[in-house]
């Protein structure tokens, strides 16, 4: 059977039944009506339970949306963040794969052939055609614009679409399937991010693609948490990030360390910025980790920071060890 819809009185009815103290009914009534109980009370009120839906004595309705709001800053944060380390990433690729790849058939990217993958593998297969099939919606979408665009000029005025153009239109998706079916320019490509490493830890061993694709895969993972609005407090990634001696040893995470969290992903984008965007990226995550300590001190019989500071994998007292770095 359907569970039936409930109304914001019977939600708040159902917290308060369960331990909640509301803080001001009606203020936590319209807060429901313009936030998703199910997003928020689902995904944030377990760090309050002692046992399931029962809650902490002393928490109050603002405890949880404070986290549900502490969670959602972060998410904008850190998607800020990956939006300018995708565009440094498609703009080398793009350089990289015209220089060395395209520059007698520019338009050779757009065929199966030009990819390296196995033909029996059905999931490297399918990631291929797909690719090749937004290419060419991509192109017939634009064509048919009316107006001018880049792809319409390309076509009408220059006999095709070069790559350069194309990466423009490209998701970081696509762009992540570029790259892992170009093994011939990976390399290179982790080679040109060298100039966002080299000022920010001692380079004692090579970036290379294997570093690479594992970075941009978890980027990528978190990329979608922050997007789609999903939880990213307790977000784990499928893999652990490899282990990259330069990075990874400025902040004792061993070889055999778990390396699948937020932090590890936060860390690995100074791979991918300059020295003002991470900055940017770390003052603002301190920033608003600190917000949260503030108010959960006000709470000291509740929860800690650290236990929230855990779930993302970052040490214990982060925001208190940490400091900002100048921009």
């Amino acid at each position: 059977m359907v569970k039936p819809h409930k109304t914001t009185q019977q939600q708040l009815d159902i917290l308060y039944s369960r331990g909640v103290r509301l803080t001001n009914y009606s203020q936590n009534k319209r807060y429901l009506l313009t936030n998703n109980y199910y997003s928020i009370v689902n995904g944030y009120s377990r760090y309050f339970w002692i046992s399931t839906n029962k809650y902490i004595s002393g928490t109050i309705f603002d405890d949880i949306s404070m986290l549900y709001f502490v969670d959602r800053e972060l998410k904008f944060t850190f998607l800020k963040a990956i939006l300018e380390a995708e565009k440094h990433l498609r703009s080398i690729t793009a350089y990289t794969l015209c220089e060395k790849m395209l520059s007698d058939t520019p338009l050779a990217y757009q065929e199966m052939e030009f990819y390296t993958y196995s033909n029996q593998v059905y999931s490297e297969r399918r990631d291929i055609q797909y690719l090749i099939r937004r290419f060419n919606n991509i192109i017939n979408k634009y064509n048919c614009q009316r107006g001018n665009n880049p792809i319409k000029n390309h076509l009408n005025n220059h006999e095709g679409v070069p790559f350069w153009v194309m990466a423009e239109y490209l998701t970081f998706g696509e762009l992540k399937i570029i790259i892992k079916y170009l093994p011939s320019i990976q390399n290179t490509i982790a080679k040109r991010l060298y100039s966002f490493i080299s000022p920010k830890m001692k380079i004692t061993s090579y970036f290379s693609s294997t570093e690479l694709l594992s970075f941009i895969e978890n980027i990528f993972e978190i990329r979608n948490i922050c997007a789609h609005d999903s939880r990213l407090f307790d977000y784990k990634c499928k893999n652990n990030l490899v282990y990259y001696p330069p990075l990874h040893d400025k902040y004792v995470i061993t070889r055999t360390s778990p390396k699948s969290d937020v932090y590890n992903t936060f860390l690995a984008l100074q791979c991918f910025l300059s020295h003002t965007q991470y900055s940017i990226l770390h003052n603002t995550t301190l920033k608003r980790i600190k917000y949260l300590d503030n108010y959960l001190r006000k709470r000291s019989y509740l929860i800690s920071t650290n236990k929230m500071l855990n779930t993302l994998g970052f040490p214990d007292d982060w925001h208190l060890t940490t400091n900002p770095i100048k921009q």
